[in-house]
């Protein structure tokens, strides 16, 4: 059998093989928690059974799935936009920014009232993202990869001390923040759903819509600015849509660590690295990886509860470890 048969052949392995995890992912999300008496059938029965999956499981799958939507296309644009594979929300900071951004909208409710907790967590990633590139040296016209990093690190503990110091003003308040950081979705129902859907939909259609200009960018500025692309302009709009889809994640569960940065990986191993695939399979893998681990978070140390946050956690920093020592181009 030639290669051009074989690829197809890949292909259709590879999207059997993501439909299966799919499957998993959403039977293990569903069908994890506090009771084990509950059923897939009972979501189309009028009972107790079926109102819980109904009100609150299908809702917290659903979640899941958009946070890991929104997180994974974030770390794969940042990837696309640094062309450095440690770049994700929470290496460059952008998730404790936005983790700051929200917490000033509750220590201070008349500018969370004023301009709204889900905006204020989108400019808090925006602000962190800006300073990070800047020590970064991008608005020179050159990321220092060493910089970049050590500036995310550095812009994400100062925001992530300021989070911490909230704690201090007052004990309602501290634990309502100590809770969120921690990546919680125990308690999101269909108005978290409605709120995440439509900027997961639409960020992904707005990521598809830019592929070409991250496939220019992943070979440079130089080559994406002579082949008709404006670099400053891609990575004005790459750094907004980024801020934009991590705020409103982080918003509804808190700062979720390294999502971002594992599933663009794992999706470009497996398909190359062409963004106008690797779009669409970031959206799913990154849906794929939270609803697993929503379902790991319920079933590890079950009665007590995980949050999610620290599932993928556990996924995620050895992953960036091995990236860290082994990757070309990361420091």
């Amino acid at each position: 059998m030639n290669a051009r048969h074989r690829l197809p052949l890949q292909a259709g392995a590879i999207a059997v093989l993501a439909f299966g995890v799919l499957i998993l992912s959403v039977y293990g999300s569903l069908m994890t928690g506090g009771r084990s008496d509950i059923r897939l059938s009972d979501l189309f029965t009028a009972s107790t059974n079926g109102a819980v999956i109904l009100d609150i499981r299908l809702p917290r799958t659903l979640v899941a799935a958009c946070l890991g939507v929104n997180l994974g296309l974030s770390g794969l644009i940042l990837q696309a936009l640094t062309r450095n594979p440690l770049s994700s929300p929470s290496i460059l900071g952008i998730n404790q920014g936005a983790a700051l951004g929200l917490t000033i909208g509750v220590i201070f409710p008349s500018v969370g009232a004023l301009v709204g907790l889900m905006p204020l967590a989108a400019i808090g990633a925006l602000a962190a993202g800006f300073i990070t590139f800047s020590i970064a040296g991008v608005f020179a016209g050159r990321i220092v990869s060493l910089r970049l990093i050590l500036g995310g690190v550095a812009v994400g503990a100062f925001a992530s001390a300021m989070v911490r110091f909230s704690f201090t003003l007052e004990d309602d308040l501290a634990r309502q923040v100590l809770r969120w950081t921690l990546g919680n979705i125990s308690d999101v129902r269909w108005h978290h759903v409605q709120s995440l859907f439509v900027w997961s939909i639409g960020g992904t259609v707005a990521t598809l819509a830019m592929a070409h200009r991250l496939n220019l960018m992943a070979l440079g500025e130089a080559q994406a600015s002579g082949l008709g692309a404006d670099p400053r302009l891609t990575l004005m709009i790459g750094a907004l849509m980024s801020a934009c889809l991590t705020g409103t994640a982080v918003f509804v569960a808190g700062p979720i660590a390294f999502a971002g940065l594992v599933v663009p990986h794992m999706c470009r191993f497996c398909l190359g690295p062409d963004h106008r695939i690797l779009v669409p399979a970031t959206a799913l893998g990154g849906a794929c990886l939270l609803m697993a681990a929503d379902a790991a978070s319920k079933w590890l140390t079950s009665p007590v509860e995980l949050p999610v946050g620290v599932v993928v956690a556990m996924i995620g920093a050895p992953y960036f470890l091995y990236q860290t020592l082994f990757s070309k181009g990361a420091i």
